[in-house]
């Protein structure tokens, strides 16, 4: 019976743990997609700008605007 009831128990916690997982990638996934935040040019990557507070490369810029 109680062996039982650990292994019901430890399905529980597993199978919570996977939806924690889903929910913070889920999460994460928009965040991360936006880039680094900055404040000027600077501090963003080589042939990379800050625009709006997010650093964006060439290509992205290119895209953004239909260029």
């Amino acid at each position: 019976m109680n062996s039982r009831f650990n292994s019901s128990a430890a399905l529980f916690v597993m199978k919570l743990l996977i939806i924690l997982l889903i929910a913070l990638i889920a999460i994460s996934t928009p965040v991360l997609a936006r880039g680094r935040r900055c404040r000027s040019s600077t501090q963003c990557d080589y042939e990379s700008v800050c625009y709006e507070g997010y650093c964006y490369t060439i290509d992205e810029m290119f895209d953004k605007f239909d260029v």
